[in-house]
């Protein structure tokens, strides 16, 4: 009997998965609805901090040995980053104090030029400085060492003087 290089493809009992970053395991993951699918890859985003790639199965999708009949439906972006900044707060009447947080926040806008970018360091980077000093003048420099966005990694950030 000769072998066979496109196997029957039968509908799944759970047509709808996702795919995250090849270098992450698992692979594929398989869900019964379109929602817990779609919730699942956004919390996988979130959390790796890259686009996860939704599929369903579809009966009318070609069912070559490449896709057995899934096909792309949706890409998630990661709508939160963790990410860790080590924090120099330099002090006019006390000694400079460095900290080191790790959080998660929104990820930011991508023109780093725009006053939406500005307000989000604000609101998100500026809020982590200061160890509660409030007499003088100061300075908070602020570095992202680590991210689940690569592209943010030595990104600098300066308040105040």
């Amino acid at each position: 009997m000769p072998y066979n290089h496109h196997p029957a493809t039968v509908k799944p009992l759970r047509p709808f998965r996702l795919l995250r970053h090849h270098t992450q395991t698992p692979g594929s993951i398989h869900y019964k609805t379109r929602a817990a699918r779609d919730a699942a890859a956004q919390r996988w985003a979130d959390h790796d901090g890259h686009v996860v790639v939704t599929e369903l199965w579809d009966a009318t999708h070609p069912h070559d040995f490449a896709n057995r009949g899934w096909a792309v439906d949706g890409l998630v972006a990661p709508q939160q980053i963790t990410v860790t900044l080590h924090i120099d707060n330099v002090y006019e009447l006390y000694d400079t104090i460095e900290t080191t947080v790790t959080m998660t926040i929104p990820v930011p806008p991508a023109d780093a030029g725009s006053d939406a970018y500005d307000d989000w360091a604000y609101e998100h980077i500026f809020a982590e400085t200061g160890t509660g000093h409030a007499d003088g003048d100061a300075g908070y420099f602020v570095r992202i060492t680590a991210s689940t966005n690569p592209d943010l990694v030595g990104r600098t950030f300066e308040f105040g003087i």
